[in-house]
């Protein structure tokens, strides 16, 4: 009885269920056919607009590769000891910054050809420290990555802070293709130059004794400023009079020469404060380099247009970019050789997060 009543209820709920989601449609086709006469072809009162401008709001989150500046235990004292315990490796956390976009396309009135204009800011800043339990010399358990001349092993404190300013603008040409009523395809070829600035900064602190630390900062900056072929299509499927999904890709070789910089300085803390210091290592290097950049980009648009002429639009999205190595740094081999130097590419620079559009055409 019980089996049978349970039945009963699952066979109502789903055709509850069921006369909902057929109501809904059902809703959704009237107010489709009330605003649409062909269910693909939204009503147009005017010709494409000449002009479209755009602003964008973007939430990202930046990830540089190859920041690892410490480790703290989950090694043993030598190869036959057991490790006493799960050790971890320290990096800086992303976190998400704010940016913004701004465009125009302009219509070149020809078989639907169209010259297009984009530039995007961001600027991210973020860090972490990890201090030793014990701040004593004694009680220091802290590894550093970064070898520095100044040969600090077991630190007591360690830092990692990341600094970015990305500029990008992208500008060429792309045609629209109405594949069917519903469906636009726009491939696109054009340039991407960028200049941007990273900079990352480690700082080693050893306590010595109770009124005297030493303290290593290591400065590391990149300069990239380039321009290259950029490449890619966008898509919409409208699937409302309104509403449209929209996605991008678009792939660039960036040719740069790119210069990396290093600059290395041992102060000595007395009671908290700081001697003048001095540098113990300055370098520069400069390379050619073609960095790839990919990009990808997925969301919802709304449109309404309007009969005199002006369409206004809202896109919600997320977007993704990774530029191939461009995190190269000047490091020290652990040897007492100074010569004992590496330098080249340590990892990628993504960047992902929120892109909220809202423009307008005319």
């Amino acid at each position: 009885m019980s089996r049978l009543k349970n039945g009963v209820n699952k066979a109502v709920a789903f055709s509850a269920t069921l006369l909902m989601m057929t109501g809904m449609v059902s809703s959704a086709s009237a107010a489709w056919d009330a605003c649409c006469p062909d269910p693909c072809c939204p009503v147009d009162c005017c010709e494409m607009p000449d002009y479209t401008l755009y602003v964008d709001f973007l939430y990202w989150q930046v990830h540089p590769e190859g920041l690892e500046f410490a480790r703290q235990g989950g090694v043993s004292a030598n190869t036959s000891s057991v490790v006493s315990e799960r050790g971890c490796i320290f990096t800086p956390e992303c976190e998400f910054e704010p940016g913004f976009r701004v465009g125009a396309m302009i219509d070149l009135g020809c078989c639907n050809w169209d010259f297009y204009a984009q530039y995007t800011y961001l600027c991210e800043k973020f860090g972490k420290e990890v201090a030793s339990d014990t701040q004593t010399a004694a009680g220091a358990d802290i590894d550093p990555f970064i070898y520095n001349l100044g040969g600090l092993t077991d630190v007591t404190t360690a830092r990692g802070d990341w600094d970015s300013h990305l500029n990008a603008l992208d500008f060429g040409l792309g045609r629209t293709f109405e594949v069917n009523c519903c469906f636009d395809f726009r491939p696109h070829l054009g340039f991407k130059a960028t200049w941007q600035e990273l900079k990352y900064t480690v700082t080693y602190d050893r306590v010595v004794t109770t009124i005297i630390t030493n303290r290593d900062v290591l400065h590391f900056k990149t300069d990239f400023d380039g321009i290259g072929l950029r490449g890619g299509f966008d898509a919409a499927w409208r699937f409302s009079p309104c509403f449209s999904i929209v996605g991008g890709f678009a792939a660039s070789a960036v040719y740069s020469d790119i210069c990396s910089h290093r600059n290395d300085t041992r102060f000595v803390l007395t009671n908290g404060t700081a001697d003048a210091g001095v540098q113990n290592v300055d370098l520069k290097v400069d390379h050619c380099v073609l960095v790839p950049v990919l990009e990808l980009l997925l969301g919802i648009r709304w449109d309404s247009r309007v009969c005199d002429c002006y369409d206004m639009f809202v896109f919600v999205g997320w977007e993704n970019q990774v530029w191939w190595d461009l995190n190269r740094y000047i490091l020290f081999g652990a040897s007492s050789n100074n010569n004992n130097i590496e330098f080249g590419p340590h990892g990628n620079l993504t960047y992902q997060g929120l892109t909220v559009r809202a423009g307008m055409g005319f």
